[in-house]
């Protein structure tokens, strides 16, 4: 971009903006070079992320903060050449760079990294060097065309030859090794550097530009602020999906195991204070091992995924279903005395006892078989899950396909008044 400006210089002599985006190109070309020393290149992701975008605006407010502190404003207030208390900090800050490309390398665990890492070191010394010596070594004075440039030129081509050699890693490494080599929180603090120097910088500038100053306060306020609401909206989704994660079974969506008998747990006390019992309702898939035998397991994990939705489909809004272990399912049901628990659970059975699986083009036909109890004390947990596991295997014992009271019901009670 530099050299398309320099170009168009030559075409429009009399362009003061060119210019002066050239010069602020060419001085400060290697500031946004610097967020490359705290990027992971074996564990960044493929495309452009937004927060390195908006960390490349943020370094770019800050190179037009420089240009104005370290030469607009210095040339706006004095004639002639720039002395070396302008220089000495631009070549202070090459220095700065490459050994912390250096170190950066050194501390790397990546073989590729390192080498990255090492070529932008070299890169930026002979940079350096190469700027000394037209400043203040031999090479002073020449005009634009001579030798020299060849020699420049070559030097920016290295960049494009490093990135051209560049070959990302095709598998990651997220064993526990590769997890050591995650970036640290320290990383982070950079990322404050820039607005913190620019702001320091602003003050100079404030004294002779104040609408500058302002200018570059702002872009910079909206770059942080950017920064900020997107680190914060990525904070926030990723704590959802580890709540997900914590309380979902994986392979059906529903609850997991953990979840749903918290929901028990914390179901319990309520119905025990208003008085109202709650239904507890353990299903489980009937010859689900032949399933898995004849099918095979991504058959079985299928007809698992849809018997776990259409459980979720049957129940009230306000029930909870989870995935208690296997092929075996839970219902925590509130407000469901053991007539309505029955109710519910029959509901249920019916409803899967229509569902099909389909197989390579064939139909399989699936059944639950159900056990269920009722309870209102926050010390029947136990108990309840008890007499529902042992009403469920009443249940395959009995012929599968149907429904059980637990042990404390009244069988003869709840069957007759279905009954009528």
């Amino acid at each position: 971009m530099d050299l398309c400006l320099v170009a168009c210089g030559e075409f429009f002599p009399a362009s003061t903006s060119i210019k002066w985006i050239s010069n602020l190109l060419g001085c400060f070309w290697f500031f946004p070079l610097a967020m490359a020393m705290f990027l992971d290149p074996e564990r960044e992701t493929e495309g452009l992320d937004l927060l390195v975008a908006l960390d490349f605006m943020q370094a770019g407010v800050f190179c037009v903060a420089a240009y104005l502190y370290f030469f607009y404003i210095p040339r706006s207030s004095a004639t002639g050449t720039l002395g070396h208390s302008i220089w000495t900090p631009y070549f202070f800050a090459y220095v700065f760079l490459a050994g912390a490309f250096w170190l950066r390398s050194a501390l790397t665990h990546s073989p590729l990294a390192r080498s990255l890492f090492r070529g932008l070191a070299i890169f930026l010394v002979c940079s350096d060097v190469a700027d000394v010596l037209y400043r203040y070594g031999p090479f002073h004075g020449l005009r634009s065309g001579s030798w020299f440039d060849l020699v420049w030129n070559v030097n920016l081509a290295v960049p494009l030859v490093l990135a051209a050699a560049w070959q990302q890693p095709a598998v990651q490494d997220f064993s526990a090794e590769g997890a050591k080599h995650d970036k640290k929180i320290y990383t982070e603090i950079f990322y404050l550097f820039f607005p913190l120097l620019i702001l320091v910088m602003s003050l100079r500038i404030a004294t002779e530009r104040l609408s500058l100053a302002a200018a570059v306060i702002f872009l910079s306020f909206a770059c942080s602020s950017a920064r900020l609401l997107l680190t914060q909206h990525r904070l926030v989704k990723a704590q959802d999906a580890l709540r997900w994660e914590a309380t979902r079974d994986g392979l059906t969506g529903l609850w997991n195991r953990k979840a749903v008998l918290e929901i028990l747990e914390r179901e319990l006390p309520r119905s025990e204070r208003h008085g109202i019992p709650v239904g507890v309702i353990m299903a489980d898939v009937d010859h689900f091992k032949a399933i898995n035998d004849s099918c095979g397991h991504a058959v079985g994990d299928r007809a698992l995924q849809i018997i776990a939705s259409e459980i979720a489909a049957v129940v009230r809004p306000y029930d909870s279903v989870g995935r208690y272990g296997g092929e075996e399912f839970l219902v925590v049901a509130p407000d469901c005395g053991p007539h309505a628990t029955w109710e519910l659970a029959e509901r249920i059975r019916a409803h899967i006892a229509k569902c099909n699986i389909d197989d390579a083009g064939a139909s399989l036909k699936v059944s639950l078989s159900l056990g269920y109890a009722a309870g209102s004390s926050s010390a029947d947990i136990e108990r309840l899950l008890h007499e529902a596991d042992t009403a469920l295997y009443q249940a395959k014992n009995a012929g599968r396909n149907r429904v059980e009271p637990g042990l404390g019901e009244s069988a003869k009670s709840v069957l007759s008044q279905a009954a009528r």
